[in-house]
């Protein structure tokens, strides 16, 4: 009886040297918005919302579709919270659901603070163009 005695070793993906960032990605309106995994405190869904109203004390809600848009998101999918560097929790009602995406740190930039204060835009303070298999994919970030 002969057997296999070879081993085989599974193919390791090429850029695991790579530094990357993991980031919960929502869209608003046609923007693409991203939160570090590692700001977020939870995702609360609409159900629990209806639910149990406390999920968001002491959470300022930060309606961007309507800062975007011009109007104010009435049932949202979802909220996403975060936390900032200054211990102040933020919610961002969303419409999508959110997904979660590696970046690679090589691809974000910080957007230049004149940007950030003059541009409808501003609420972000670094963007990521993300190469896709058709097209890219443009995403600010929030909570840096």
């Amino acid at each position: 009886m002969l057997t296999n005695t070879t081993v085989t070793k599974w193919a390791e993906p090429l850029d695991q040297s790579t530094p990357k960032i993991e980031l919960i990605i929502f869209d608003i309106g046609e923007v693409s918005f991203g939160i570090p995994i590692t700001k977020i405190d939870r995702i609360i869904s609409n159900i629990h919302l209806d639910q149990d109203h406390t999920l968001t004390e002491n959470v300022t809600i930060l309606d961007l579709h309507d800062r975007l848009t011009g109007i104010s998101i009435v049932n949202p999918t979802a909220i996403a919270i975060f936390t900032t560097d200054q211990q102040q929790s933020f919610g961002i009602p969303i419409n999508t659901v959110p997904t979660l995406l590696a970046v690679p740190l090589e691809l974000i930039r910080t957007i230049p603070n004149e940007f950030r204060t003059t541009s409808p835009l501003g609420i972000a303070s670094h963007l990521a163009i993300v190469p896709m298999s058709m097209t890219q994919l443009t995403i600010f970030i929030l909570a840096s």
